[in-house]
């Protein structure tokens, strides 16, 4: 029999798509950080008919020289009700003034289901190439570690976004391909993404007159595990001028086809 309300690690899953729908918001920015301080992306979360299940908002500050972005995510209306979830991501992140780069130097990960809460903090040290991550259930110290950083993997899930966004991984443009290596924990997740048109993309037609101007498809591919899904397949949705708005999760194992849709852009 097929589930209807999500499994206790879905909401995660929904919030990973969000995650990496925002990947794909890109521009050179960094010449100029102050243009992002005060922005607000609200995503709308919905699956089958159900169109508003719940919200995640990506808000942007400027602190010093680097960025603070937090990302607020909760279930709404009658899933609320049902199952509660809270998410909160904050990264502080610092900008390399070499490369141009944001580096991750502290992140704060909060989740709580009904009435249990667990939190993760991790410190990132620079000069001896470690991270330092501690988990807490229910306040009490769960599990602590450290990981040694590798060049090409000290982003977290947060500061690659932004990252992408200034393109120091290459241009995003019809027929680019990117790997990117991210840290979580004591392992470095992975990702591929190659983005194409999205003229005479059959498999959109419907999104279209949902969803208007877009123009860009990023088809992102994940360990399948990653999104509970049968293939671990997630195509963004974009603008010409390359604002994410909106997701299709595919074969989401217990929704089908999972999306989300930007609501508010603000600056």
């Amino acid at each position: 029999m097929t589930k209807i309300l999500p499994s206790r690690r879905s909401f995660t899953k929904i919030i990973l798509c969000l995650l990496l729908t925002f990947l794909f918001n890109t521009g050179n920015v960094f010449s100029d950080t102050s243009k992002f301080e005060g922005e607000v992306l609200k995503y709308n979360i919905g699956f089958w008919f159900f169109k508003n299940v719940g919200t995640a908002t990506f808000k942007c500050e400027k602190k010093d020289d680097g960025l603070v972005i937090t990302i607020d995510a909760c279930t709404e209306g009658f899933l609320d009700k049902i199952i509660h979830r809270h998410h909160i991501y904050r990264t502080t992140m610092m900008i390399d003034n070499i490369t141009n780069r944001l580096k991750p130097v502290n992140s704060y990960v909060k989740k709580v289901k009904r009435e249990k809460e667990r939190i993760m903090i991790t410190d990132y040290d620079y000069e001896n190439n470690i991270c330092n991550y501690k988990t807490w259930r229910q306040g009490v110290v769960h599990k602590e570690g450290s990981l040694k950083l590798e060049p090409e993997g000290c982003d977290d899930i947060v500061s690659v976004t932004y990252n992408l966004r200034n393109e120091i991984y290459g241009d995003v443009k019809e027929g680019a391909s990117f790997n990117i290596t991210t840290v979580y924990k004591d392992e470095f997740p992975n990702f591929s993404a190659n983005v194409r048109s999205a003229e005479d993309s059959d498999e959109l037609a419907k999104w279209k007159g949902i969803i208007p101007g877009i123009k860009y498809v990023v088809d992102v591919a994940l360990d399948p595990e990653a999104l509970d899904s049968k293939e671990g397949k997630l195509v963004v949705l974009l603008t010409e001028d390359l604002t994410p708005v909106g997701y299709v999760a595919k074969d989401v194992i217990g929704f089908g086809d999972l999306y989300g849709v930007l609501e508010d852009d603000v600056n």
